[in-house]
């Protein structure tokens, strides 16, 4: 009878391999896998670092900037006595429209800010709309009143194609 050598089953532990040589592999068959396990290693620990640290990055920068602009002069006034109007979130985790607020009666809204505080009246929006499958941003300026205690939203009309257009409600 034939003994033949066995390997050992598991994992070894991860050794540089140098240039030239033949990479030794656990599988029995096939390719080599991870011929350089302490590269992979590294790659995908740098990785998994940059990916983790660019989403706590973004949940940081939503939570220190979503939010609310003061778009008067003076003090913050009550609920009661002023308006709010909202856009789209800007981390919009891919929806197919976007309404994003640009500017409010001469006062530029920051891309981190999705709503804006007024006085009660009239004031003019300028306000962005995407449509992410056809790639097309449209401009629209739009004049409406606002009263005070109330709150608005902007809502598109779109198509696949673009949007038709953006109303205050």
């Amino acid at each position: 009878m034939t003994v033949f050598p066995t390997r050992t089953p598991g994992p070894r532990l991860a050794t540089p391999v140098q240039q030239g040589r033949a990479c030794d592999s656990q599988a029995a068959f096939g390719p080599p896998f991870f011929c350089n396990a302490s590269r992979y290693t590294a790659v995908v620990g740098v990785f998994i670092r940059v990916t983790t640290t660019a989403a706590m990055a973004g949940a940081a920068l939503c939570l220190a900037g979503c939010g609310s602009m003061q778009a008067y002069e003076g003090a913050q006034l009550p609920a009661a006595e002023r308006a709010i109007v909202r856009a789209d979130p800007t981390v919009s985790a891919g929806l197919p429209v976007e309404v994003i607020l640009r500017k409010v009666d001469g006062y530029e809204v920051p891309v981190s800010k999705t709503s804006v505080e007024l006085l009660p009246g009239s004031h003019r929006f300028i306000v962005d709309c995407r449509v992410r499958e056809a790639g097309v941003v449209t401009r629209f300026v739009i004049d409406a009143e606002v009263e005070a205690g109330a709150a608005y939203r902007l809502v598109a009309d779109a198509t696949a194609q673009g949007c038709r257009s953006v109303e205050l409600r």
